[in-house]
């Protein structure tokens, strides 16, 4: 009975945040799911993997500069890394490559677009968001600390409101507590 009610309470906080998702699909997995051995790139041209991660939750928005409802998610995303990454939570973006001419320019938009602390990471011709499985931006992968994906939400999100602040750090703590072994 309590996981019927557990399961209750989950469905209608995701359905509230959804009055916070404007066009956007929440899917949480069942279970955490394997990520493909795929690599994305910082600027001084190291590799990094979503499996590398040791937050409690990161959150990965992969973007395109040419999508409009992707630019206008950068500020509130900006918001929302700077109100929850105390909180065990890390936001990055990861864009297409061949958008950049140069670092600068990147450093530049980001700054134009007022999302200028934004951990920035390049997809060198979309690699990375293909073989995730993205085909449309924007996407926000959702994984946990052992490196694993427990949903994804694709579309714009109003990131910057409390509700959905509230929302995914309440996941990340049933995450957390989910991962923890069961005391006897």
């Amino acid at each position: 009975m309590n996981k019927i009610c557990k399961s209750f309470c989950f469905l209608f906080s995701a359905l509230i945040l959804s009055t916070q998702i404007a066009n956007a699909k929440l899917n949480l997995f069942p279970t955490p799911r394997y990520i493909p051995d795929l690599s994305f790139y910082a600027d001084s041209g190291k590799k990094h993997k979503l499996t590398e991660n040791k937050e409690d939750m990161l959150v990965a928005v992969i973007w395109s500069r040419t999508c409009g409802p992707c630019i206008n998610d950068m500020k509130r995303l900006q918001i929302f890394a700077d109100k929850t990454k105390d909180k065990g939570i890390k936001v990055i973006i990861i864009s297409p490559a061949e958008e950049w001419k140069t670092i600068d320019e990147r450093r530049n938009f980001m700054q134009k677009i007022e999302a200028p602390h934004l951990e920035s990471y390049t997809d060198p011709k979309s690699g990375f968001a293909h073989g995730m499985g993205i085909m449309v931006t924007p996407v926000a992968v959702l994984v946990s600390r052992n490196g694993e994906e427990i949903g994804q939400i694709t579309g714009s999100v109003k990131w910057d409101d409390e509700d959905v602040i509230d929302y995914l750090l309440k996941l990340k703590d049933d995450v957390y507590k989910n991962e923890r072994p069961q005391s006897k």
